[in-house]
């Protein structure tokens, strides 16, 4: 038998430049935690510190640069770029903005498709709650194999797993959330809008999704509570976006035409407001 090989916990002190070299090296990607980059530093003697933080000065600013390029290649929609980018690094896939929004839930926003696909296909990481806005239903399912008390959860932002599905046209992540019990009529609690996926999905203008959260009980007399819209039930919202393919499907559900915001305009008034003639036309007849 070989001897064992003997190991230690060593607790060391850094000055200054050397903890900067540390972080550096895991920004840049050079190493993957502050330990190994500790350890990269003492193999590499700590009297190299300042040759090792100017090397990984330089790779950090690299970094930097290819995700801010990434960033604005994304909300441009130019796909070719961002593949170019892309096969440079695929770990670009994860690149986030300044607020800490990541490329692809930036491509959902954009509604860029194509984009959106090929920063999945290159191995985006997803929250489950980013795979519920980009209707990525498979990786939904395993995190809530994982955590089943998700379904039910908010996000740092204070939306539902559903409201992000609706608001972004995930129709099928929608269905699967619905077919797991999540609540149709459960609220988000972002202070701009604190509304349902009912709402959200107006806002969004996906009619399909409109037809399935109405046949699973969706309730067209819940009124927005944020700041944004205060008082808006789900014929608000459409007079105020002007959505008119949707106030049939509102009124059948039994919405009210004389309900009216906190600010007393009802759908109609609201649509006038907002120069939608035909939507107003459609909730004045």
């Amino acid at each position: 038998m070989s001897p064992k090989k003997k190991s230690m916990v060593l607790s060391i002190r850094l000055d200054e430049t050397a903890l900067a070299a540390v972080d550096l090296l895991v920004e840049s990607g050079l190493e993957s935690n502050r330990s190994r980059a500790a350890t990269h530093l003492l193999n590499a003697g700590i009297g190299a510190s300042e040759e090792l933080l100017r090397k990984a000065r330089s790779l950090a600013n690299q970094v930097t640069q290819l995700r801010s390029e990434m960033v604005e290649a994304v909300k441009a929609g130019q796909a070719e770029k961002v593949s170019a980018l892309l096969d440079r690094d695929p770990g670009l896939a994860n690149a986030r903005n300044d607020s800490g929004e990541t490329a692809v839930l930036m491509a959902a926003y954009f509604r860029s498709t194509a984009i959106k696909e090929m920063l999945l296909d290159h191995g985006a990481e997803l929250s489950v709650y980013e795979a519920a806005a980009v209707g990525s239903t498979a990786r939904v399912a395993e995190w809530l194999a994982r955590s089943p008390e998700l379904l039910g959860s908010l996000s740092g932002d204070g939306y539902t797993l559903l409201g992000l599905a609706a608001h972004f046209g995930s129709e099928e992540t929608a269905r699967y959330l619905l077919d797991q019990g999540a609540d149709v009529n459960a609220r988000s609690r972002d202070g701009k809008l604190d509304n349902l996926a009912i709402h959200a999905a107006i806002a969004g203008n996906y009619e399909p999704i409109v037809k399935l959260l109405l046949a699973r009980g969706a309730d067209v007399s819940a009124a927005c509570e944020g700041t944004w819209r205060r008082g808006f039930t789900a014929l608000h919202v459409a007079a105020y976006f002007g959505r008119s393919g949707m106030i049939p499907l509102l009124l059948e559900a039994g919405a009210d035409r004389a309900a009216r915001t906190d600010a007393g305009q009802t759908a109609a008034e609201l649509a006038v407001t907002r120069e939608h003639p035909e939507t107003a036309a459609l909730l004045q007849a």
